[in-house]
């Protein structure tokens, strides 16, 4: 995969975080497979950009947890990701 993702995640309730990426049609296959263990919460896209968005769900034992995740999402899959 040539692009990179792009992506915001952000904690919604106790230890429930939200996961919000974009990314194109030739990406679609590897997005749903990097988050498989999630939840869908919302979709859409962004006609200007050409990109679909996927914002997923998923509830963590803490924030570590999260943590082990997300470093391993961002060095195994060329995905930028910052908490907001």
């Amino acid at each position: 995969m040539n692009e990179n993702l792009e992506g915001f995640y952000w904690k919604v309730g106790d230890n429930e975080w939200r996961l919000q990426i974009s990314f194109s049609n030739n990406q679609k296959a590897h997005v749903l497979e990097s988050f498989s263990s999630w939840s869908v919460a919302g979709e859409g896209n962004d006609p200007k950009e050409n990109k679909n968005i996927k914002i997923f769900s998923k509830k963590f034992k803490n924030h570590s947890e999260l943590e082990v995740f997300i470093t391993e999402l961002k060095s195994n899959n060329n995905i930028s990701l910052k908490e907001v």
